[in-house]
């Protein structure tokens, strides 16, 4: 499932790239004098790993967090992928968990897709630091351990009509990992969050 999971992803990027190369796709040229976005958004924590949240099959709990993005792209090239950087501030609501979360990343952005004249999409992964200000109760108990400074990966996809393309649904993977033992060898799996907000670019 997770193979045939990342076939279509490949597939669909692959297509993208090879279909109409000449042409100004229209998510490229209704975002390219856009660098700046803010992003708002509630994402729910769940015990699974990350695979498992990609595919959809992760069990969410009542643990939340909200959180807000400021994101500046740095670089753009033709071929369709941007570079940026993010920073973040995330407040945690919820019975194991009641702390604040700053994360900072460098993502790169995917913006080319074959259907961008109905839906505008982008897709993004991003790696950085996250740090809690309190070792988290939900994370202990899921995974064994915490540690307060942890590594974050960002998977962001996001949703715009062409008409309106500074403003994007987004939907976005929050997570946090020890990076195979680099912060704490005790600490099994990572605390993975399925987010949806709102992202406004300008």
């Amino acid at each position: 499932m997770k193979k045939s999971a990342a076939l279509v992803l490949v597939s669909a990027l692959l297509f993208s790239s090879l279909s109409q190369a000449g042409e100004k796709w229209p998510s490229r040229a209704s975002t390219e004098d856009l660098d700046w976005t803010v992003t708002g958004y509630v994402a729910w924590i769940s015990p699974e790993q990350l695979g498992d949240m990609i595919i959809g099959q992760a069990e969410l709990t009542n643990n939340k967090l909200y959180a807000l993005a400021l994101t500046k792209r740095v670089k753009r090239w033709n071929s369709g992928w941007d570079l940026e950087l993010e920073g973040q501030i995330a407040k945690h609501d919820g019975p194991l968990q009641d702390h604040f979360e700053l994360n900072g990343m460098v993502n790169a952005r995917w913006n080319r897709f074959f259907w961008d004249r109905y839906i505008n999409t982008s897709f993004a992964v991003g790696l950085g630091l996250s740090y809690a200000t309190e070792e988290g109760l939900f994370e202990i108990i899921a995974h064994g351990d915490t540690s307060k400074l942890l590594t974050y990966i960002l998977v962001d996809l996001d949703f715009s009509l062409p008409q309106y393309p500074k403003w994007a649904l987004d939907v976005r993977i929050h997570h946090r990992s020890s990076a195979y033992g680099t912060f704490n060898d005790n600490i099994q799996g990572a605390s993975n969050a399925l987010g949806v907000g709102l992202k406004y670019r300008w």
